[in-house]
C-alpha cells in the first residue's frame, strides 16, 4: 500500500510534523455482482450477473470475494447488510456501491399495512391506533429495547444520572408518515395536542399516533423501524471494505457509546466510506471505532490500536440523527473529511455526554478536516474526547450550533494536538472552541464569530484528576469577533497571543486582560464581518491594511482554510492567506470536495 500526497501536491501534516499516511483504493476489480430488485428475474438463487441479478444485497455480501465489487441498482432494500469477509489490501478490496446513476436505498423500516382505527385510549378524533405484530416486541427489535438499557448505564457511569428519564426509557422505534419522522412521546396524554407524534402501548402491543396535519393515516404511507442496524459485518475486524454512493435510512439503534452505528466498521480496519447519504437515524449514523463492546475490550487498547483504524470517511451527507453523525471509540490513523453533517441531536440528550456531529475518542494520528457541520442542537459540532494523540481538527466550517460544550470540544489529552484554520459562527449556549483537561493543545488561525459565551474557553475538572491539567496550551493567531468575551481561561499557565479581536462584549477589556501577562501582542480592530447563510459567503474588510501579521511557523502552517499554500515569511492571522484590508472581499466558505 502506497502513501499518496493528498491535496494540491501537499501532504496532510500532523501536529508532530509527520505526514498523515493517506491511501486509496487501487483495486482492479475482476468481477461485478449486480443487485436489482426491480428486475423481473431477480433472485438470490441466480448468478448475480447484470442479466440475472440478485434480489438482495445480503446475498451478494455472502458470495463476494476480495477484488470483487457489488453494484446495487435503484430500489428500496429493506434489509441489514452483513458482510462475511473483507478485502486483503488496497489492491484487493471489496466494494459495495450504488450502480452508476442509481438511487439505491437501504432502509431499516417496513410499511405498516394494518388498518388504523380511532384510539380507544386518547379519546380524540385526531389520534389513531393500530395493533402491532407480537414479533415487534421480541429480541432486539427496536420496539422491544429501550434507548439506554440498565446494562448500558452500568458501562456509561458518567450517564447514570439520566436513569429513568425520557428519552432513555423510550423504545428505539421510529415511525414515519410519507417519509417524515414523527416524534415519540412518553405517554398517551399529550397525543391529542401534538400533531406528528406517536406513543407505543407496550403492554397491549399497540401503536397510537396523531398524524401530521391531523390526516387519516389510512391515506398515508406509514412505516416503522424493524432494524437497529443497516450495515454491520457478521465478523468483527474485517478490513479493506468500501461503501460508496448508497443511501441508508430508518435505523432504530440505541444510545450506548460503542458498537451502535447504523453503518459500522465493527472494529474493522482500512474502510473507505464515501459519498453516501445516511439520514433519519434514531441515534448515530456512522461508527468507525475499534471498540464494539467496551465491557470486554477495555483492557486490549494497545492491541486494538495496532490492528484497527486507517479509515477514510469522506464526502458523506449525514442528517436528522438523534444523537450524532460520525462516532467511534478508539480511532487510530483515520481521516474524516468533506462530510456534510446537519440537523443532528434531536433526541435532546446532551447531558449523557455522547452527542455530536462528529464524536471520536482515543484518536491517534487522525485528522478531521473540511467538514461542513451546522444546525446541531444539544450536540457540539466536533467533539474529540479523551487521551487523543497527535491528531488535528482543521479547515472545518461549523455554524448554528446549540450545545453546552461549544462548536469544537477537545477533551482530556496531554500530548500535542491541534485545532486550526476552522471557521465557526453562530454558537449558542457555549464557546466557539472549548478545551477541557488538555495540555499542549495548539489552537491557531481560526475565525470565531458570534458566540453567546467566549471565543475560546479552557477548563480543568476540579472534582477528579484527568489526563491533562489545562496547562501549556497555545491560543495564537486567531480572529475572534462578536463574542460575549474573547477568552475564558480557568488556569493562566498557557500561551495566548497574536489574536485579533473585534466587537467583543462590553465586559471584556483587552488592557485589563493583558495585565495577566497573556495576549500582550494581541490587538482590537474594527472588522466588518458578514456571512450570507444561504450561500455561505463571507464578506470582510477592516479599517486598516494588514491589521496583524505573524512570522510563519512551518511546523504547522502549510495550507490555509481553502487549501492554499502560504506565501512569504510573514502571514496574516486568521484562516486565510489574505491579509485584512479596507477593500471588501467576498469568499465562498464551503470547501470543495
Amino acid at each position: 500500500m502506497n502513501t499518496h500526497l493528498y491535496e494540491n501536491g501537499v501532504p496532510i501534516t500532523l501536529p508532530d510534523g509527520t505526514e498523515f499516511s493517506f491511501w486509496q483504493d487501487e483495486t482492479e476489480y475482476r468481477r461485478m455482482y449486480y443487485v436489482d430488485q426491480q428486475h423481473p428475474g431477480a433472485s438470490d438463487g441466480s448468478s448475480g450477473t447484470e442479466e440475472e441479478p440478485f434480489l438482495t444485497i445480503q446475498r451478494a455480501a455472502e458470495v463476494v470475494e476480495p477484488a470483487e465489487k457489488i453494484l446495487v441498482k435503484s430500489g428500496i432494500y429493506r434489509e441489514c447488510v452483513q458482510p462475511r469477509r473483507g478485502g486483503n489490501d488496497a489492491d484487493e478490496m471489496i466494494s459495495f456501491e450504488a450502480a452508476p446513476g442509481a438511487e439505491a436505498i437501504i432502509r431499516g423500516s417496513q410499511v405498516l399495512s394494518a388498518r388504523w382505527t380511532n384510539s380507544d385510549v386518547a379519546r380524540s378524533v385526531s389520534v389513531w391506533m393500530m395493533d402491532l405484530p407480537d414479533e415487534f416486541f421480541e429480541g432486539d427489535h427496536p420496539f422491544a429495547v429501550v434507548n439506554t438499557t440498565e446494562e448500558d448505564f452500568e458501562l456509561m457511569r458518567w450517564a447514570r444520572g439520566e436513569r429513568g428519564r425520557i428519552p432513555h426509557t423510550l423504545p428505539r422505534a421510529m415511525v414515519f408518515q410519507n417519509g417524515r419522522r414523527l416524534i415519540q412521546l412518553g405517554s398517551c396524554d399529550e397525543l391529542p395536542r401534538v400533531a406528528g407524534a406517536f406513543w407505543i402501548d407496550i403492554a397491549h402491543h399497540k401503536l397510537h399516533l396523531n398524524p401530521f396535519d391531523r390526516t387519516n393515516p389510512n391515506k398515508a404511507v406509514m412505516e416503522a423501524t424493524t432494524r437497529q442496524y443497516l450495515f454491520n459485518p457478521q465478523v468483527k475486524g474485517l478490513g479493506y471494505i468500501r461503501i460508496k454512493g448508497l443511501t441508508f435510512e430508518h435505523a432504530g439503534n440505541g444510545f450506548i457509546r460503542s458498537g451502535n452505528g447504523a453503518v459500522t466498521t465493527w472494529g474493522g480496519h482500512h474502510w473507505i466510506i464515501e459519498d453516501n447519504t445516511v439520514r433519519q437515524i434514531n441515534a448515530v449514523a456512522i461508527e468507525i471505532g475499534a471498540f464494539t463492546d467496551e465491557r470486554s475490550e477495555s483492557g486490549d487498547q494497545e492491541v486494538l490500536e495496532k490492528k484497527t483504524g486507517g479509515h477514510l470517511v469522506r464526502g458523506n451527507h449525514v442528517s436528522d440523527c438523534g444523537t450524532g453523525g460520525i462516532q467511534g471509540t478508539l480511532v487510530p490513523r483515520s481521516l474524516v473529511a468533506n462530510n456534510h453533517i446537519h440537523d443532528c441531536g434531536w433526541q435532546e440528550v446532551q447531558s449523557y455526554l455522547e452527542t455530536a456531529g462528529i464524536k471520536i475518542l482515543l484518536t491517534l494520528d487522525s485528522v478531521v478536516q473540511c467538514n461542513h457541520i451546522h444546525h446541531c442542537h444539544a450536540a457540539p459540532g466536533i467533539w474529540i474526547d479523551c487521551a487523543n494523540r497527535n491528531s488535528r481538527v482543521c479547515r472545518n466550517l461549523l455554524h448554528d450550533i446549540t450545545a453546552a460544550n461549544g462548536a469544537i470540544f477537545f477533551e482530556a489529552s496531554n500530548v500535542p494536538n491541534q485545532i486550526d484554520h476552522n471557521i465557526i459562527y453562530n454558537v449558542e449556549g457555549s464557546s466557539g472552541i472549548y478545551q477541557r483537561d488538555c495540555d499542549r493543545l495548539l489552537i491557531d488561525h481560526n475565525l470565531i464569530q458570534n458566540c453567546s459565551a467566549a471565543g475560546v474557553r479552557m477548563r480543568k475538572t476540579q472534582h477528579r484528576d484527568r489526563i491533562g491539567v489545562c496547562k501549556n496550551n497555545r491560543v495564537v493567531n486567531n480572529i475572534i469577533a462578536g463574542c460575549l468575551t474573547a477568552f475564558d481561561y480557568e488556569i493562566m499557565e498557557n500561551i495566548s497571543n497574536y489574536n485579533l479581536l473585534s466587537n467583543i462584549g462590553e465586559d471584556f477589556s483587552l488592557g485589563e486582560w493583558q495585565t495577566t501577562g497573556l495576549d500582550t501582542d494581541s490587538r482590537m480592530a474594527e472588522l466588518d464581518l458578514a456571512i450570507d447563510p444561504t450561500n455561505q459567503c463571507l464578506t470582510w474588510s477592516s479599517q486598516a491594511d494588514a491589521v496583524l501579521r505573524v512570522r510563519r511557523d512551518d511546523e504547522y502552517q502549510s495550507l490555509d482554510y481553502f487549501g492554499r499554500s502560504y506565501p512569504g515569511v510573514e502571514i496574516a492571522v486568521g484562516p486565510f492567506t489574505e491579509g485584512w484590508s479596507s477593500v471588501c472581499r467576498r469568499l465562498r466558505l464551503i470547501p470543495n470536495s
